[in-house]
């Protein structure tokens, strides 16, 4: 039994570990890559948002002491040293940005984003309030990978490179990280035999077995 993950392995990984009790061989590889972008906001801003760590990573210089600092979750609030404003529906994009719009009030909002940003959370914002800067791009990286029985994308653009170079097999089971990689992989005609929401502790010894 072969498994593909598509991110980096490391020896404390639960996934890696279930593997080595199953004796299953695990490909863990990552499809996309990530590079900065030099853009910049052109309007005054109240409010910064965060939607994953990656953004935080990428937008944290456009962070400024007058400016309140907001993020999609506790996985994304973890990594900054300040948070105004966390979610706490990570697995409802939709209520999540409900629930920020309501905070906001008449604010203005600047979100730092890759530049293959869903929008999940900007979209419910009129334009004249926000600004949308994409601050880092994703690179898809196709690679043809030898059929697995299991394999587990941990992102839409992941999914996207994979099915690039890569025929899903017909008896094979997807793993999805979270409902835009499963939506994703649903428009492919692929239904995913789970979703993992995020920061979700899961039981890969069951999930694993044949």
């Amino acid at each position: 039994m072969r498994v593909f993950f598509s991110a980096e392995s490391t020896a404390n990984l639960p996934l890696m570990q279930a593997t080595q009790e199953l004796s299953i061989e695990l490909i863990a590889h990552p499809l996309i890559a990530f590079n900065a972008l030099q853009n910049t906001p052109r309007k005054p801003y109240e409010v910064i948002f965060f939607s994953s760590p990656r953004s935080y990573t990428y937008g944290k210089a456009l962070i400024r002491p007058e400016v309140l600092v907001a993020c999609y979750s506790h996985g994304t609030a973890k990594h900054l040293s300040r948070v105004d404003w966390q979610g706490n529906t990570p697995g409802n994009p939709a209520r999540t940005a409900q629930e920020f719009n309501a905070w906001v009030g008449q604010k203005s909002v600047l979100f730092p984003v890759s530049d293959r940003s869903l929008g999940s959370v900007s979209k419910v914002f009129p334009e004249a309030q926000k600004e949308v800067v994409s601050v880092y791009e994703t690179i898809l990286l196709p690679t043809k990978v030898p059929p697995c029985s299991i394999y587990i994308f941990t992102s839409p653009s992941n999914a996207e490179a994979f099915l690039q170079v890569n025929d899903f097999p017909k008896d094979a089971r997807a793993i999805a990280w979270g409902d835009s990689t499963r939506s994703f992989l649903e428009s492919k005609g692929i239904i995913p035999a789970y979703t993992r929401k995020e920061e979700q502790n899961l039981d890969w010894t069951t999930l694993l077995t044949p």
